[in-house]
């Protein structure tokens, strides 16, 4: 009687296709879901606060240096031309956000001033950008 040696039939393959792919559906879905932000070009040093992260999508970005100058979305303007660029990007985006990116040395007179003209376009939603 002639036995045969099982241990040398069998081929064990491991199949790591499935393996690669969900790797490389996980890299898809973590680049498509991470947010980019891009940083404020305006060299600002702004407070420090524990807080919650605001969504970046259709925001304002208004900028106060320590000296008092004004920028939106990293453009400088003028005090008197504040109200009428705020007003025309309301007609853009109804539902935006007013972020306020205050240097920490920046009067606070200046920030009031800009909350005031956001809030006579009828802006109604503020937030305050600080670094934890």
């Amino acid at each position: 009687m002639r036995f045969r040696d099982t241990k040398r039939d069998t081929n064990i393959i491991i199949n790591i296709t499935p393996l690669i792919d969900i790797v490389f559906i996980l890299l898809i879905f973590f680049a498509v879901t991470t947010s980019f932000v891009t940083p404020s070009s305006i060299k600002m040093d702004l407070p420090k606060a524990k807080g919650e992260a605001v969504e970046d999508k259709k925001n304002i970005r208004v900028a106060v240096d320590s000296a008092g100058a004004l920028y939106i979305d990293g453009e400088p303007i003028k005090d008197e031309e504040l109200e009428g660029r705020l007003k025309t990007l309301k007609d853009i985006h109804p539902e935006a956000t007013v972020i306020i990116e205050a240097d920490e040395k920046a009067m606070h007179g200046k920030v009031v001033f800009v909350i005031d003209k956001a809030k006579s376009v009828d802006y109604t939603k503020f937030a305050i950008a600080t670094k934890e």
